[in-house]
């Protein structure tokens, strides 16, 4: 299938993993009940189980067991979600929630705030202690259920009660939840070059990213630009639609990804059809990876290295070339089932194998064969928050080896001293 994604903030076409596909028409044909027999085996066990366990197991929990062990023996990707699950998984996708904007560790300390938001608006800052949430004590629950605490519906209020590093009595603030980017888009001006923090592939993302490259080309000035960085480290992955158009803004032609289905005729491709531009009108392009760098991340890292429009700097990137669909069921649960894998345009399989960088530069105070992923670089209160962009004030290139060697190649590159290639013909790999 060829897309052409020359509209590409608005007009991408399916979406191949979605938040909740119908389970109607999934469930077999009557006519090969006999290959569903075996089922007779499973619920004699069922029975023996249910009436003679020691320990007296709930039908429901049996059944979530049955269903989660039976996909986990797929493949590594595929699995069973709880009610909880896929409303998680649901929210990673369409990349917005009702909260205060903060981030916690176990104990309710705080990791990082969103710039804008109500908790740093509140004056929230990391190493700040939540002690209670509207009363109730925070020492003994896990993050997802903090996490779960100071969500909820816009306009409602959080009553916390906090301690802050510099002041150890403790205080009480109210604040108003109000819809936030789960995953805003972090930007920064390094004297002419511009740098765009990806990190996860969300329904906004595309829109984010054609902002975010216009506000940094009107501040640096298109005559001094000399080249972007698009950090992809830690970045999970996400939509495969938004992946395919992120790599086709930085493309002019060409094919993007193959997805290979069940079976030699199921091959669905994704490419540009000609009469899409370049975002950033051909200059020169660093992606940053590493071994958090998954999923629809290497969509992309794979398509730009493939048609040597960006070079890739960091470590092995994780290999997960698994495109998943999404099945829900009726009373929330849901199946995350693998239906293709990725292949590059060049023929790479993603799955096990990563993408290699063209440049290896190890994080900061790790060997290169560690393929981890660098300290995590939380918002904090540095800069701003408009329209899903962050202004983020904390990046320090000083302190990441990784995004020095950018920084370095393409100011070498702006001079001359480095070799950019700007879509050309795929190379043999």
């Amino acid at each position: 299938m060829i897309v052409g994604l020359a509209g590409l903030a608005g007009t991408v076409g399916t979406v191949l993993m979605t938040p909740g596909s119908p389970d109607a028409g999934i469930w077999p044909d009557r006519s090969r009940e006999s290959s569903y027999r075996d089922l007779l085996a499973f619920g004699a066990a069922f029975h023996v189980v249910r009436t003679r366990a020691v320990d007296i197991p709930t039908d429901g929990r049996l059944v979530d067991a049955a269903i989660a062990g039976m996909v986990a023996s797929l493949d590594r990707h595929s699995r069973y979600l709880t009610a909880t699950e896929f409303r998680r998984l649901d929210e990673q996708n369409t990349g917005t929630y009702a909260g205060i904007g903060l981030e916690v560790e176990a104990g309710g300390r705080v990791r990082s705030t969103l710039p804008g938001a109500p908790a740093a608006r509140a004056g929230l800052k990391p190493g700040t202690v939540i002690v209670r949430i509207d009363g109730d004590a925070v020492e003994d629950l896990g993050v997802d259920q903090v996490a779960d605490r100071l969500r909820g519906e816009p306009g409602s209020t959080a009553r916390l009660q906090i301690v802050q590093t510099e002041a150890p009595a403790p205080v009480e603030v109210i604040m108003t939840r109000e819809w936030l980017p789960l995953h805003p888009i972090r930007i920064r001006v390094f004297d002419a070059i511009a740098y765009i923090g990806v990190d996860h592939f969300d329904e906004f993302t595309i829109g984010r990213l054609v902002s975010a490259v216009a506000t940094l080309k009107n501040r640096i000035g298109r005559d001094r630009l000399r080249g972007f960085v698009v950090d992809l480290r830690g970045n999970p992955g996400g939509l495969v639609v938004q992946a395919v158009a992120v790599a086709g803004a930085f493309l002019g032609h060409g094919e993007i990804v193959r997805l290979v289905g069940r079976g030699p005729d199921k091959v669905e491709r994704f490419a540009l059809d000609g009469t899409g531009g370049d975002l950033i009108d051909g200059l020169p392009l660093v992606l940053l990876v590493d071994g958090g760098t998954a999923s629809a991340a290497e969509i992309v890292a794979g398509a730009l290295q493939d048609h040597r429009r960006a070079t890739v700097i960091g470590t092995r990137t994780y290999g997960k070339g698994a495109v998943q669909t999404t099945y829900a069921h009726r009373d929330g649960r849901g199946l995350r089932l693998t239906t293709a894998w990725v292949v590059t345009p060049a023929g790479r399989s993603v799955e096990g194998n990563g993408i290699e960088p063209d440049r290896e530069v190890p994080p900061d105070g790790m060997a290169a064969e560690d393929g981890g992923r660098p300290p995590e670089r939380p918002y904090g209160n540095g800069g701003s928050l408009q329209d899903g962009i962050v202004e983020d004030g904390l990046i320090d290139p000083t302190r990441d080896r990784q995004l020095t060697a950018s920084l370095r190649y393409l100011r070498a590159a702006g001079q001359g001293g480095g070799l950019i290639q700007r879509n050309d013909p795929i190379a043999r790999r």
